[in-house]
């Protein structure tokens, strides 16, 4: 049915559209650059359409979007882009638009060899987005309707902004040649837990609110935990492997890394992707910040992450640190995942990860069963926006649970809401997860 529906709203985004079928019209044998800017500028006008636009666009079926498509290829693989709004309702809009960016994002693909993308050039600062191929996950993540255009838009191709909320987004390139990680069914991912752990905190009053800052962290038995962990990990060839928030030592974070760094090189089983051992308290130039260093399977940092939101409750009052500056991003052979620190990535405050197209998101957490709660619901919301995968690791906070669990673990789910917090209960130091459904 069409809609009969024209409000200024969407007459004046319509008049935009215009402008800007105007300006591509104009290209007269569009090289890989040109239609790298036409495909963004395309991309941002489709994101800010009318609800109309993307609601007609989730009920389209992939047969009428790959027709669509279709209809633009030869005149785009000769360098031409045309394409125009009239008298068209929000259904066609959606059609027609969906079927450019589809056909540009195509010919990108297919002339890849000719039109290599190095991930020297992934930041388009001038454009204000990163551009990266899609890879392994990535590229095998199925469109369908009902899907939004967030999710399926494009095939090959992903668009990140160069800023969140004011954050600004770093892309760090850390692929390796892992086997497993074209294949999202062989992904597995292991959560580190200890069998007790005890914060060394300290106290502190500012402006009249109680702060604490973690100094230490002692866990029982935790150089034999870490050593059955790497070697787990090794085992079942894990694509990453994560400690939970504040449980790990620059101690036990230095023996982590030295376990993989004097790996008998004769050794066949792969290392991991992504080592994240858990974050501290560390010192930086403006203060004290809650610092995830990430590594990768040989050993080798990647990057710091720098929580952004602190933690605050009745008991220890709130989380005495400088909040991080930056969203980073690893983008491995398999995916491109995002890191952030346990209040980072939940629903009770405003998140600038529900706004991060990423296949997988990793959360060291420390907190409740409200705390996994909240990572569940917004593990929900990237999941249905982007189809982001969330995997946190959560030590309890303060004390164990009384059910025996040492903690609790969010795998890769597809549907991270449909199950309990008790039922996401880890009761070992080392688990393995392969990727959810």
């Amino acid at each position: 049915m069409e809609s009969r529906v024209e409000t200024p709203d969407f007459g004046k985004w319509k008049t935009a559209a215009g402008e800007l079928a105007q300006s591509q019209a104009s290209m007269t044998h569009a090289g890989r650059d040109e239609l790298t800017k036409a495909l963004i500028g395309l991309d941002a006008l489709f994101r800010s359409a009318p609800p109309s636009v993307h609601k007609s666009y989730r009920n389209l079926s992939e047969r009428r979007l790959e027709e669509s498509a279709r209809n633009f290829g030869n005149s785009i693989g000769e360098g031409r882009i045309l394409w125009s709004l009239s008298e068209e309702n929000p259904e066609q809009v959606a059609l027609l638009l969906g079927g450019v960016i589809r056909a540009i994002d195509r010919v990108l693909l297919e002339r890849r060899s000719q039109w290599p993308i190095s991930p020297k050039e992934w930041c388009l600062e001038e454009l204000g987005c990163w551009f990266i191929p899609r890879l392994g996950a990535s590229a095998g993540r199925p469109a369908r309707r009902s899907q939004a255009y967030t999710k399926r838009g494009m095939l090959f191709h992903r668009i990140l902004p160069t800023f969140i909320d004011n954050y600004p987004v770093e892309v760090v390139d850390s692929r390796t040649l892992h086997s497993a990680a074209q294949d999202p069914a062989k992904w597995k991912m292991g959560a580190c837990l200890f069998e007790a752990v005890k914060l060394e905190a300290e106290f502190a009053t500012a402006d009249g609110d109680k702060r604490f800052t973690v100094r230490g962290a002692d866990a029982a038995s935790a150089e034999d935990a870490v050593s059955v962990q790497m070697a787990g990990a090794f085992q079942e060839n894990c694509i990453a492997i994560v400690w939970p928030e504040l449980t790990v030592s620059p101690e036990l974070r230095d023996r982590i890394v030295k376990l993989i760094r004097e790996r008998d090189v004769a050794d066949p089983l792969e290392p991991p992707e992504i080592v994240l051992p858990g974050t501290g308290h560390e010192t930086a130039g403006k203060g004290t910040v809650n610092r995830a260093r990430i590594y990768d399977g040989y050993g080798g940092e990647l990057l710091v992450y720098d929580k952004i939101a602190p933690y605050a409750d009745d008991d220890w009052g709130i989380e005495n640190i400088v909040a991080g500056e930056r969203i980073c991003v690893l983008a491995t052979e398999g995916a491109l995942i995002g890191v952030a620190i346990c209040l980072d990535f939940c629903d009770v405050c405003s998140t600038p990860f529900s706004d991060l197209d990423v296949d997988v998101m990793l959360v060291p957490s420390m907190g409740n069963d409200r705390t996994m709660q909240g990572h569940q619901t917004t593990a929900s919301q990237v999941e249905v926006k982007f189809g982001t995968r969330s995997f946190v690791v959560q030590h309890p906070t303060h004390n164990r649970y009384a059910d025996a669990r040492l903690g609790t673990v969010l795998p890769l789910l597809k549907e991270p809401n449909g199950v309990s917090t008790r039922e996401l209960g880890q009761k070992t130091v080392w688990t393995a997860y392969k990727w959810g459904h």
